[in-house]
């Protein structure tokens, strides 16, 4: 598999309701393919999503996101 096949595949699952929009990951991702969202999740609050595409794997978000269990990294 070349690396930009596994560009392509990798991507963060983002548990929305325990994501507290401190925007943390938005600001450390490389490749700035995270936002926040304009919905709210349960706890009233704008969680962040993926924009679909640009991910690396490199897991910054994970490392940066202040609440455990908020976001996974799904390396193809």
């Amino acid at each position: 598999m070349q690396e930009n096949e596994q560009t392509v595949l990798s991507h963060p699952e983002i548990e929305a309701d325990s994501c507290k929009g401190c925007g943390r990951c938005v600001v450390a991702c490389p490749r700035h393919c995270l936002e926040l969202q304009t919905t709210l999740n349960k706890m009233g609050i704008k969680p962040v999503g993926y924009k679909g595409e640009g991910c690396i794997g490199c897991a910054m978000c994970f490392y940066n996101c202040p609440e455990p269990y908020a976001i996974k990294v799904v390396k193809a």
